[in-house]
């Protein structure tokens, strides 16, 4: 990791925008009931759309919300051909045991060190970890949508995701 001046944190870039290359990472997830394997962003955008949801902590009130609204559009997402994966810097045990809670139908990454997170936009330097949010990358790996503080409550928040994604009409 890099530092800035006197060892302090690096600059926090504010999130990505739409029209910039997605950062490629490769880090492992867990899905419902299953092993860990890698996800590597660039293995996934070229057949489809990948939507990432960023959260803060696994089990926590707002971000288990947050999961529970697109686990329950799941299926619309799946088949209109984006893969969903919530990311947070929670460890690999930790998501495990949140799915073992939870059931997501979608796999959880963890991002330990908080590298994906920091380069979409997404770290807290405060709480050290990720700040809630969602972004779409398309299938040429340009990022498509980005809603920066996603808040689980608001339909209109929610509502944009999936204009976004064209599936819902203006």
């Amino acid at each position: 990791m890099s530092h800035g001046k006197n060892g302090q944190e690096p600059l926090v870039r504010g999130p990505i925008t739409p029209g910039e290359v997605a950062p490629d990472f490769e880090l492992p997830a867990i899905p419902d009931g299953g092993e860990p394997f890698s996800v590597r962003l660039r293995d996934l955008v070229g057949d489809g759309r990948v939507l990432l949801v960023f959260y803060q902590d696994d089990g926590m009130p707002i971000c288990t919300s947050e999961l529970r609204a697109f686990a329950q559009e799941f299926e619309t997402l799946r088949a209109a051909g984006v893969k969903v994966f919530g990311i947070n810097t929670n460890g690999i045990g930790s998501h495990a045991k949140f799915q073992e809670r939870d059931h997501f139908p979608f796999p959880l990454i963890s991002d330990f060190y908080g590298e994906a997170v920091r380069a979409y936009g997404f770290w807290d330097p405060v709480e050290r970890k990720s700040r809630r949010g969602v972004v779409v990358i398309g299938r040429d790996g340009r990022v498509e949508f980005v809603l920066p503080h996603f808040n689980p409550g608001s339909i209109a928040a929610f509502e944009g995701v999936f204009r976004a994604l064209g599936l819902l009409g203006d």
